[in-house]
């Protein structure tokens, strides 16, 4: 039981829903290597890892988008086509105590026009404290409305996210991560060509994990900034963006012709990190406070500054009656102004991380 409670702290102070994988095309491949045998029926992934100690790969689907529509959805058919509503993922990864590799593929389905292609490297490093993960979207088109059209191409890629983690051991600084955000998306009709492009990075320093009576906490702060390179989107790191949105400038025009101060977005939000663990069930609770100031300003224009306070409290529970099996549920209360199951609604929803995992023995 020792080692259970042991596994079951380490997956809680990793504090990431999506750091469950299979495996989708952001961070998620960052725990691929250090993932057991397994396979996982969530309301947004479906999928497995298997392997022995040195060897493992992974196949599965996971949910494009977190919204009611798409719980469970892999595939659909309207009657004009079928539609692949699920990112596909596979991977093979190697494993030792010093270092391990893995590669992974993620294929995602936007629409007949245009998919994205995500390859992904992952490697760890220090008996797995220290993790790197490299996914990199790739999307090119010359369709439009299911038509080849002459002197038009698309080319989209982005970074969504290239993740550090280094854990260092010391309870009073214990672990940082970094994350890096970037796209880079054009057109060229012919007669135009226009880019969009952004930028983005995320800091969080996790420090003084401590046992306090009962229960463990892990404090950390997350400092986070994004900004438009090019265009006027701050955020939205999909290779498909640009595509869906028609947001470019001219790739002959400068950011500084447009704006005095380029459209960002920095916030920070200190967090308390609470661990608590039964024979039978753990939790996991996050209550935060964060600040939020988003602005820009054009050419001959007074600046445009939105400043925001909001409040967090989110919990992962995970029930596991027997060694092997393991039913997980997370919430997550909030005033930041997102909701995934209505667009307006008291601020409190149910992820759709919800679900089970199967731990398999491995193969020896």
């Amino acid at each position: 039981m020792k080692k259970v409670l042991l596994t079951a702290m380490a997956i809680l102070t990793v504090v990431s829903a999506s750091a469950f994988g299979m495996y989708g095309r952001g961070d998620s491949w960052i725990d691929f290597l250090t993932h057991g045998n397994q396979f996982r029926a969530r309301m947004d992934q479906l999928g497995f890892v298997l392997g022995n100690g040195t060897i493992k790969g992974t196949v599965g689907f996971r949910a494009n988008t977190i919204n009611l529509g798409n719980w469970g959805n892999i595939l659909s058919d309207t009657g004009s086509g079928t539609s692949l509503n699920s990112t596909l993922s596979a991977g093979i990864g190697y494993t030792s105590d010093v270092f391990g590799i893995g590669v992974g593929y993620n294929f995602t389905y936007i629409n007949k026009d245009i998919q994205v292609h995500t390859p992904v490297l992952t490697m760890n490093f220090l008996n797995n404290n220290l993790r790197l993960s490299i996914p990199i979207q790739v999307a090119v088109t010359d369709k439009q409305n299911g038509t080849k059209i002459n002197n038009f191409k698309y080319t989209g890629v982005a970074f969504d996210n290239i993740q550090l983690r280094y854990y260092t051991g010391i309870d009073a600084f214990n672990a940082i991560r970094f994350y890096v955000y970037y796209r880079n998306n054009t057109v060229d009709t012919g007669s135009f060509k226009g880019v969009s492009e952004s930028l983005g990075f995320q800091l969080r320093l996790y420090f003084l994990n401590t046992p306090v009576g009962n229960v463990t906490i892990n404090p950390f702060v997350r400092i986070e900034y994004h900004t438009a390179l090019k265009g006027s989107a701050a955020k939205n790191y999909t290779a498909e963006y640009s595509y869906k949105n028609n947001d470019f400038i001219d790739n002959n025009s400068k950011q500084s012709d447009i704006y005095d101060v380029s459209p960002y977005e920095f916030s920070i939000k200190p967090i308390l990190g609470i661990t608590a663990n039964s024979d039978v069930v753990s939790l996991y609770v996050e209550p935060s406070l964060g600040y939020t100031l988003t602005g820009y300003q054009k050419k001959g224009i007074e600046s445009t500054s939105t400043h925001k306070l909001s409040w967090g409290a989110y919990a992962e529970l995970y029930v596991r009656p027997v060694q092997d099996l393991e039913w997980y549920f997370e919430m997550d209360v909030n005033n930041s102004g997102n909701s995934y199951t209505t667009p307006v609604s008291v601020p409190v929803y149910f992820e759709t991380t919800t679900g089970i995992t199967w731990y398999l023995p491995s193969f020896n």
